[in-house]
């Protein structure tokens, strides 16, 4: 009882997936998990490990069905089943395509052209020379270049973070399940709000590249960065009122 009261229902729910920079992961179930899987899973490749966790979620929900006395292999099932998938498949493609999910896959991409390009390395090297050329303090540019290192990795961390949590967020707003929620609780409002956190720190870092290299490519990023932060709030105004368990609590 004392091991189950530390840890924080829901929790895992709505963090950015950094367990690395997280405060929180004592008190996360999924992290103890997902640690003491890889404990006993040492030898085992990755395909596997996901099999025995794919087997291990089915026969939760065998259970559960049975405990509620719910047949899965009944025919009422199989087709309120198909038509849940077939609805969640629409769900989907209607996510996809709102100009707010669009907007992340083109920022993404644009992120990723700038990220993959020999641009980085190539500011990275005028910088240095500068510093031999005796034109920038040493000491100064030594800092910045951790800082531009650190910024690389939230970049990194979120580019692709950002479009999938919009698009969870804008399924979950069409779902209608969590309307009658307080938005304190609603699932769509929490996600948008991870998604903002995310754009958040992603333009800190994208700003400070462009102060250290302010080229034309980093000032069309952080243009998108702008639009997204803009159009979270206008698609989910309510999204700051959601508490967080752990977090904002």
């Amino acid at each position: 009882m004392e091991e189950n009261q530390k840890f924080i229902p829901g929790i895992y729910n709505w963090c950015d997936r950094w367990c690395e920079r997280c405060p929180q992961t004592d008190r996360c179930r999924v992290f103890e998990k997902e640690e003491r899987r890889k404990s006993n899973n040492q030898d085992k490749e990755w395909p596997e490990v996901v099999s025995d966790n794919l087997n291990e979620t089915l026969e939760m929900l065998k259970k559960m069905a049975d405990e509620m006395g719910i047949d899965l292999d009944s025919e009422e099932v199989k087709e309120e089943s198909a038509a849940q998938m077939a609805l969640e498949e629409a769900q989907g493609v209607i996510a996809e395509n709102h100009p707010l999910h669009e907007l992340s896959e083109e920022y993404w991409k644009k992120g990723k052209d700038w990220l993959d390009s020999e641009l980085p390395e190539e500011n990275l090297l005028e910088w240095k020379s500068w510093v031999e050329m005796g034109r920038e303090n040493s000491e100064a540019i030594e800092s910045d270049l951790r800082s531009a290192e650190e910024a690389l990795e939230v970049i990194q961390w979120y580019l692709f973070f950002i479009p999938v949590k919009i698009k969870r967020a804008l399924h979950d707003q069409m779902d209608g399940f969590w309307d009658q929620y307080p938005d304190e609780e609603r699932s769509d409002l929490g996600t948008a709000k991870i998604a903002a956190i995310a754009v958040e720190r992603s333009l800190e870092a994208w700003e400070f590249l462009y102060k250290l290299f302010p080229k034309e490519e980093l000032l069309a990023v952080l243009a998108l960065l702008e639009k997204l932060r803009e159009g979270l709030i206008e698609v989910f105004p309510n999204y700051p009122k959601f508490i967080r368990p752990g977090f904002d609590d």
